[in-house]
């Protein structure tokens, strides 16, 4: 068997959660809890001489179970954020997900805590795989609140420092499946640990955002970005404070990049999203040196929102139809412009 630098291992943590690392050697690993959400909450990558803590990691693998959208890359499926009430319409019937009984809205998706299926991972010269599925007919409590059964297959691929994320989502019912998809990854302003967290500066290519009512739901509106929320040529860390649904989303070469710089230190990082993904939420988590790129597929309440005859983007699947999106996770050193 050749050799080569890639490996996937699996361990157990303190807590007893089976942990799958897809590794670089000596350049970077990224590490994926199968079993809650399926969640990568760690990507560190090398550039010789420091590590960068990429995405912003959870004290432990518990703390994470207790608060699965706090840390690391949370999974929002079969819709992104929020649904006022949790009720919706499609097709001509009415549907309800739980929710807590003060909530005024349902979050974040049916899968957060939901066990993967581990179904292979492999590393070659071509990089380290990694490929988990779920399979919503072995889940009761899913299938009562989304009756459109489906798989979804997160391939994790890790290959010159660079971390790519694949979903594959297919509709295996009978009938037609509104969806929506998104991710809620939390990236660390200070990648080093040496860095001003303060001064990073936060790049994000939308030129429009969604006006918000007090639920944080949208009104229909769209408005033009402005001041420290336009962040389409960079704004210091330490202005922000956001909660935003941005669209009108910028692609160049068909994705956009959301990106992070620590010129004080010469690094930084970007997250690039392909062309399914017409929203990006941002989120600034109150006192801590992490931001969110969040890539929607459509925007907070969506099917609520066309079922009012505003275009958002919900997605709709015909039987054995399958969705595919792709997302990267790559570093910057030294030279941030030459990456871009």
């Amino acid at each position: 068997m050749a050799q080569t630098s890639y490996s996937v291992g699996k361990a157990w943590d303190s807590h007893g959660f089976d942990v799958y690392a897809i590794e670089q050697n000596g350049k970077a690993i990224a590490e994926i809890v199968p079993a809650l959400g399926n969640n990568c909450y760690a990507f560190r990558v090398s550039d010789g001489k420091n590590w960068l803590n990429l995405i912003d990691e959870p004290p432990d693998l518990e703390t994470l179970k207790q608060r699965p959208t706090a840390f690391g890359n949370p999974i929002l499926f079969p819709f992104p954020n929020r649904i006022r009430n949790g009720k919706w319409e499609f097709e001509g019937k009415t549907y309800q997900f739980d929710k807590e009984p003060e909530s005024p809205t349902t979050i974040h998706g049916l899968l957060l805590n939901r066990p993967y299926q581990v179904d292979r991972h492999e590393a070659s010269e071509n990089g380290a795989t990694l490929v988990c599925s779920l399979n919503s007919e072995e889940y009761p409590d899913v299938s009562r609140q989304y009756p459109f059964p489906f798989k979804i297959e997160i391939t994790y691929i890790l290959k010159d420092a660079v971390l790519t994320m694949a979903i594959s989502i297919q509709n295996t019912g009978d009938g037609n499946m509104p969806m929506g998809f998104g991710i809620h990854p939390y990236f660390s302003t200070n990648l080093t640990g040496t860095a001003d967290a303060s001064k990073a500066v936060i790049t994000v290519p939308a030129n429009k955002y969604w006006e918000l009512d007090d639920v944080l739901v949208p009104t229909g509106e769209q408005k033009s970005v402005a001041g420290t929320l336009d962040l389409r040529n960079g704004q210091p860390f330490a202005e922000l404070k956001l909660d935003h649904v941005f669209t009108d989303v910028l692609l160049v070469d068909g994705v956009s990049r959301c990106i992070i710089e620590n010129r004080d230190t010469g690094h930084g990082m970007i997250m690039e999203s392909d062309a399914q993904f017409r929203e990006l939420v941002v989120y600034t988590p109150p006192e801590r040196n992490a931001i969110c790129f969040e890539p929607y597929t459509c925007p907070t309440d969506a099917i609520n929102l066309e079922a009012k005859g505003i275009p958002a983007g919900v997605i709709v699947l015909s039987p054995q139809e399958t969705f595919s999106a792709t997302v990267r996770i790559l570093p910057l050193y030294d030279s941030i412009e030459s990456r871009r």
